[in-house]
């Protein structure tokens, strides 16, 4: 079986934070002795290790049960969460079950390891959504959760706030705490299951809906600049190499600022030996060391497009040690100056799209 990284955007994790404050946890004692990255909160749109949260999530929260941390972190998300292209190919689909496909096909944008399909079931719209590779891990649930509820906000948002599944299963065997009773009465909850999964009434899904807040005409438009923004430059490379290669640079992204990032880490970060990290990474024709400058870059460019921030504070955002230093390898990764290229970029000729795949 291949092992990949599973990484899940930052900006969910602040769900859980919250939540942990609400119940007194000691959220910065415990993150400052974590191994996710100490400013995670601080960087929403960068990703983190989906095991490490988990980990770090039920240990800190060790007063409740993993499954009530879940629903408790649930409770606070919201589409919002999502990038805003995926937000707008959701609700400018017509339809129920059209939001519910488009969620499935752009999904993976936020969690790597996320598969979401929609199934028909004589009445019902039965949506599964599996974390491949990690659907074992003993905390699992904490995760299962927020996909559960994402799928619910989506059906929400046309058959009404107060609209419950009728079965809600998890591949999780923790028993559901007194909360998730409380929350979803008339639902039935099953855990111990083969899949994680929504079961939605047919009828809730055919109405057709338009939301006037949404004014994007083309939804089609949105997934492919999602696609493309996800992708980047790799989109042109084989899928098997560019997704493992583009999974290592966000992996390692968060780390930039915070000392010393060998292989070494990576590969623990990653769930595999060093020799596995390495030896895959040949096999994608790309090497440790490559990775790592072109993370550096891609971060760098992304920093670059916004002109509040200063270049020496980029240089150590992105792990080097002075602006000179980062000058010079910008330059010679791009042909041109950091400063140049922000020019360039803000007049519309970003050069993002020359990084190596």
């Amino acid at each position: 079986m291949e092992i990949r990284p599973a990484l899940v955007r930052a900006t969910h994790l602040k769900n859980y934070i919250s939540a942990l404050r609400d119940i007194g946890a000691p959220v910065g004692r415990e993150l400052s002795k974590s191994r996710l990255p100490p400013r995670v909160e601080e960087t929403p749109d960068l990703y983190v290790s989906l095991p490490l949260a988990f980990e770090w999530i039920a240990r800190t929260g060790h007063d409740c049960e993993p499954m009530e941390l879940g629903l408790l972190a649930a409770q606070k998300a919201s589409m919002s969460s999502l990038r805003p292209a995926l937000q707008t190919a959701i609700m400018t689909a017509q339809t129920g079950l059209m939001r519910l496909e488009a969620l499935a096909t752009l999904s993976r944008f936020e969690d790597s390891v996320l598969v979401m399909t929609v199934r028909q079931e004589a009445d019902d719209v039965r949506v599964i959504c599996n974390m491949v590779g990690v659907d074992r891990h003993p905390f699992v649930c904490i995760g299962e959760w927020l996909n559960v509820q994402g799928i619910i906000s989506v059906v929400r948002s046309v058959a009404g706030p107060s609209w419950c599944p009728s079965e809600l299963s998890f591949m999780s065997s923790s028993r559901p705490a007194g909360a998730v009773h409380l929350a979803f009465p008339n639902t039935r909850i099953l855990v111990g299951q083969p899949h994680t999964s929504v079961v939605i009434g047919r009828e809730h899904l055919a109405r057709l809906t338009f939301d006037p807040a949404v004014s994007t005409p083309d939804p089609l438009a949105s997934l492919a600049s999602l696609a493309s923004v996800a992708s980047g430059a790799a989109q042109d490379a084989a899928p098997e190499a560019w997704e493992f290669v583009n999974l290592m640079r966000m992996l390692i992204q968060p780390y930039f600022n915070d000392g010393r990032f060998d292989v070494a880490v990576a590969a623990e970060l990653a769930g595999m030996s060093t020799r596995t990290l390495q030896r895959r990474l040949k096999m994608c024709g790309s090497s440790y060391s490559q990775v790592l400058q072109e993370a550096r870059f891609q971060l760098a460019c992304t920093h670059l497009e916004e002109p509040s921030l200063k270049v020496i504070d980029i240089a150590m955002m992105t792990g080097y040690e002075s602006s000179q230093h980062f000058t010079r390898a910008f330059r010679r990764f791009t042909g041109v100056t950091p400063s140049q290229y922000r020019k360039q970029s803000l007049n519309g000729n970003s050069l993002i799209n020359q990084a190596s795949g």
